[in-house]
């Protein structure tokens, strides 16, 4: 798998941890899920694509961000427009802020999403 793959699953990890962790609970698989988000908060990718099959989470080649915006895994800025990030630049999610809510928090890092710069 090459780094932009791995951006990617990791996106789609922090994307869809909620439903993992439905799921997962559901299942009795927390502490395989919990292992799979350290790894990915380290910056390894094992196991995400697999886990993800085996509880039926979506597979999409977009980056979804909260809200029904979706974004190509490369976001074109707009102007006016807030774009924000990983923290930790070990993923490809991108997420629009609308008007007066708070930061997004990154389900992986535990941490506020980075604003993007525009230029």
């Amino acid at each position: 798998m090459d780094m932009s793959e791995d951006r990617h699953e990791v996106a789609r990890l922090c994307e869809n941890l909620t439903f993992l962790r439905q799921e997962a609970e559901r299942r009795g698989l927390g502490a395989r899920l919990d292992a799979i988000v350290a790894a990915a908060a380290a910056g390894r990718t094992e196991g995400i694509t697999t886990f993800m099959r085996s509880v039926g989470a979506p597979e999409s080649a977009e980056v979804r961000s909260p809200g029904g915006i979706v974004h190509p895994a490369a976001t074109e800025f707009r102007f006016g427009v807030d774009v924000y990030g990983c923290p930790g630049e070990a993923c490809d999610r991108s997420w629009i802020r609308p008007p007066g809510t708070p930061v997004e928090v990154c389900a992986v890092r535990g941490t506020a999403l980075r604003l993007r710069p525009t230029a």
